[in-house]
């Protein structure tokens, strides 16, 4: 036993480690002698200590810390998502959400009701949505044409197994027609089409009408007839607001879209729908952005009208007789003369010709040689008025090319027939109506004069866009005096108004805007008239914008007046406005006109030349320091027209009033009433 202790003495003297304690099952000896140095190593002084009392130890510690190095992002933001649960008083109803949502709409702020939808419902408040919610942005985005957004709030929507609605379809169809891409537009529309096709999605009268004003507004007329000719195999009635749509598609062929209008038009009359004030004013449209097509298509025309003045004097009647009734038989394009209340077809000489070749494209025409007793008593028409049931061609030997807007004017009546065919469908012209003829009517001041007493005994109050209009019209024709007559106009009607009119309806009032001011620039020629107009703005409390300095520097730049040049170019500097690049183009052309300039006064001196060269030079040196101090190239950045709705709205003085109401949370309690018995 002592031999076995010697040993084990010796072994401990060979260690330079910490005591040690050795069990078994026959021994146990703790032994530590003074005479041995024990290196005694600190583990704790490795490690960074986290000052949690609830663990023990430091080899806890040591791993938490390097769970906490090498953590998934992922999982830590799990983790704080499962954590931070939020309260129940802290949601709100979903048409509580709706109105917040509508609040930052009616402000025009786009990107903070979307987050009310992405960032507070769902990440904060933790509420699942509806199709409520996502039918307004998705409505909101596609009035001002974002549609990108609108269809990934589609996408998020379907997967969130939301079902859409048919205010959904509607609201992306719009989308569509109002994106600032009409290639962009036209291709969302196909998909999404082709969508509700495949799903088996029946759509209704009103997504039908929208599909049509966005394939008709993105150029593809031919699906939008299509269509309509889907409608009518599905025995949809076609009322007169999808013709109004048809008719607004018709807008976008430049080229013959006038002729397409007109073949509607004769489809309307023919499916005896009533035209309404929309109708009137979307051939007005049509007949100022549209042209009647290629010579073909008018000597096509020609030819028809022609066949048909011959077909009247040859007597041939409409009616065929059925020998095994007996009774008139009339065929399917000659329908709406048996349906007339009070018509006897008998005694008609009407003829009514169609082109059955091709029915989208026809042409349909009335005739008529002899006139009832009660028509006679009117006042004959001039001119042929394609837009009218009938349709006088006695005195029509052909129809040459129409290019001019007033020529295209007469051939639907001009101001008096198209009013006079306007009240025989019972419908009020508006000022949009004159609006839209001011520059459909001769470039006369007598013209002019005739459509004011014409809206004066329509009784039609002329708004601050129709004086607008009327200013811009004389400005363009030169006549600037007319131009300042008209504003003097304004301000006696605004006197008139104040003392008649009730203060409080204000569509009534007259009171200059921006665009009032942005036409009167054209008619300041000289410095001190254009002087006038920025201090007449500056008192109105209007910011000058770079359009209205770019009118007045053109004006200069014509003129050569570099006075009248140098003090806009000024102006743009202190205002700290950006320009545009028609601003700069002025400009540039100047700039070559004084290089060309300098270098004939340098070959043939003459002292008048002499003088624009001393003003050429002092113009280029004064322009190119104005360059760099300007900054061109930083505000010629093109900006995406998308990025104002992807960044708030900013804060400005005019809205710094503007205050979002948060809806009051309330909690309905389920007590019931007990009736106190005795």
């Amino acid at each position: 036993m002592a031999h076995r202790c010697l040993r084990l003495l010796q072994v401990i003297r060979n260690r330079t480690s910490i005591p040690c304690i050795f069990k078994s099952t026959s021994i146990s000896t703790n032994i530590e002698p003074k005479s041995i140095k024990i290196n005694q190593i600190k583990t704790e002084d490795n490690f960074t200590y986290l000052d949690d009392p609830d663990q023990f130890g430091t080899l806890t510690k040591s791993v938490k810390v390097i769970e906490d190095e090498f953590s998934d992002p992922g999982d830590v933001q799990e983790q704080e998502y499962i954590q931070n649960n939020p309260l129940p008083n802290q949601k709100l109803t979903t048409k509580q959400y709706a109105d917040l949502i509508k609040q930052y709409l009616s402000h025009k702020r786009l990107k903070e009701a979307i987050n009310v939808l992405e960032v507070r419902m769902l990440t904060v408040d933790r509420v699942k949505p509806e199709n409520y919610i996502y039918n307004i942005l998705i409505g909101a985005c596609a009035e001002v044409g974002y549609t990108k957004k609108a269809f990934k709030l589609f996408n998020d929507m379907k997967k969130r197994a939301l079902k859409p609605t048919g205010d959904t379809y509607t609201c992306l169809f719009h989308a569509c027609s109002n994106s600032p891409w009409a290639k962009d537009g036209l291709l969302h529309a196909k998909n999404l089409r082709s969508l509700m096709i495949e799903k088996g999605i029946e759509p209704n009268l009103t997504n039908y009408n929208a599909m049509i004003k966005a394939f008709g507004r993105c150029g593809d007329i031919a699906t939008a007839f299509q269509i309509v000719d889907e409608m009518i195999s599905k025995k949809i009635k076609i009322r007169v607001h999808t013709l109004n749509h048809l008719l607004h598609a018709c807008i976008s062929d430049k080229e013959s879209g006038l002729r397409h209008a007109l073949v509607v038009w004769r489809k309307m009359l023919r499916m005896r729908e009533k035209p309404n004030l929309f109708s009137f004013n979307l051939m007005l449209r049509c007949v100022k952005d549209c042209n009647l097509g290629s010579k073909n298509d008018i000597e096509e025309l020609v030819c028809l009208l022609r066949e048909h003045i011959a077909i009247g004097s040859r007597h041939v009647e409409v009616m065929q007789i059925d020998a095994s009734e007996a009774k008139p038989h009339i065929s399917d394009d000659n329908k709406i003369l048996q349906s007339l209340p009070g018509k006897n077809i008998e005694n008609s000489n009407e003829i009514i010709v169609s082109d059955k070749n091709n029915d989208r494209d026809s042409v349909n025409i009335t005739i008529t040689n002899n006139l009832s007793k009660h028509t006679q008593v009117e006042d004959r028409r001039t001119v042929p008025n394609l837009l009218s049931k009938i349709v006088q061609m006695q005195q029509v030997l052909s129809l040459q090319e129409v290019h001019s807007v007033q020529d295209k004017f007469a051939i639907v009546g001009g101001l008096d027939d198209f009013l006079k065919e306007m009240q025989i469908y019972s419908v009020k012209p508006d000022i949009k109506t004159f609006t839209q003829m001011l520059p459909l009517i001769d470039n006369t001041p007598e013209a002019e004069n005739h459509l004011l007493e014409t809206m004066k005994t329509q009784g039609i109050r002329a708004d601050i866009d129709f004086y607008n209009n009327l200013i811009k019209k004389r400005c363009l024709r030169t006549d600037y005096d007319g131009a300042f007559a008209v504003k003097d106009l304004v301000e006696e009607e605004c006197k008139i108004r104040n003392k008649k009119i009730h203060p409080l309806k204000k569509k009534f009032r007259l009171k200059f805007n921006i665009m009032t001011y942005g036409v009167l620039a054209l008619a300041c020629r000289t410095k001190e008239s254009a002087d006038k107009l920025l201090t007449e703005m500056n008192e109105n409390k209007l910011k000058v914008n770079i359009e209205i300095l770019g009118t007045l520097l053109k004006n200069g730049a014509m003129n050569m007046d570099f006075e009248y040049v140098l003090y806009m170019m000024e102006k743009v500097k202190e205002e700290n406005i950006k320009v545009n690049e028609a601003f700069l183009k002025h400009l540039e052309t100047l700039s070559d006109r004084c290089t060309k300039r300098i270098a004939q006064a340098q070959t043939t001196p003459t002292p008048s030349a002499n003088a624009v060269m001393r003003g050429s030079k002092n113009f280029m040196k004064v322009y190119k320091t104005w360059l760099k101090d300007v900054n061109v190239y930083e505000h010629l950045k093109p900006e995406h027209p998308w990025q104002q709705f992807e960044e708030t709205y900013p804060e400005t003085v005019q809205r710094s009033n503007v205050e979002i109401k948060e809806p009051k949370r309330f909690y309905k309690r389920n007590r019931k009433f007990v009736q106190y018995k005795l």
